[in-house]
């Protein structure tokens, strides 16, 4: 019977580890902050369109837009790194190499995968079968690691599932700071009440209901291809898996002992 602390030393082959959220996030986050720096520094706001201006113009609206644009640049890194394994996978599978990933070694860098690693799990598979005695122990291994793939990936698209509850979160924090500026506003007009009239007070309400109702509609908007971009590297992580779970059941444990 294979225990799943029998199968620990797929853990430490490397391929399921913290660097593939950590060093993503750490590029990610580079290359947004400087995209924000760069577009603060031309934006000019009195050149753009008028329904744009409304949006870019606005410094809150311009966080969560970051916040959205760095959520799909991590997604993009983890699609490709998930090609990357793919192409390991086939190299092990296929008497004759497939054609590399473009860049495949700088993509596995920045999502966090390394040669090392793919190669390591692969090498791991071949031990485990020399060392199984029944077919009951393939049938653990590749349910094992199956369920360990499936653990990474969770912890792999972490980061997509906290942009997908943090942007319209977002939105509301703006719209009751928003709310919150025009209650300001309105206590203006109402004191200029039976005085000389005054706009201060109403444009002012105004300025804040529409911060209020932006931030809302932007959260609310970025949110939705987001949760598409976890969607669809969810579909192609298990359909990797599959292509695993197949590997390990041709190629593996075809000569299983009974």
């Amino acid at each position: 019977m294979l225990s799943n602390p029998a199968a620990a030393p797929f853990a430490s082959e490397g391929l399921f580890s913290e660097r593939q959220i950590i060093l993503p996030l750490m590029v990610v986050t580079l290359i947004t902050l400087a995209g924000y720096l760069t577009f603060v520094h031309f934006y000019d706001d009195a050149a753009g369109r008028e329904g744009w201006r409304r949006y870019l113009g606005n410094g809150y609206c311009q966080l969560m837009i970051s916040v959205f644009l760095g959520a799909t640049l991590y997604a993009a890194l983890h699609a490709l790194g998930l090609r990357v394994e793919r192409y390991h996978l086939q190299l092990f599978s296929q008497t004759s190499a497939p054609p590399a990933p473009p860049l495949h070694t700088l993509i596995g860098f920045l999502s966090g995968r390394r040669d090392s690693d793919e190669n390591g799990l692969l090498k791991a598979l071949q031990r485990w079968r020399q060392n199984a005695r029944s077919r009951e122990d393939f049938a653990n291994l590749s349910d094992y690691l199956l369920l360990l793939r499936g653990q990474q990936h969770q912890h792999n698209f972490a980061p997509l599932q906290f942009t997908i509850w943090a942007l319209p979160l977002l939105g509301f924090i703006g719209t009751v700071v928003g709310i919150t500026q025009a209650i300001g506003g309105l206590e203006q007009v109402v004191a200029t009440v039976g005085a000389a009239p005054g706009n201060g007070g109403l444009t002012e309400v105004l300025a804040g209901l529409q911060f209020a109702f932006d931030t809302t509609f932007v959260g609310l908007i970025l949110v939705i291809p987001t949760m598409l971009y976890t969607l669809i590297l969810r579909a192609s992580a298990q359909k990797l898996d599959m292509y695993y779970y197949e590997i390990l059941l041709d190629r593996l444990f075809h000569n299983a002992p009974a």
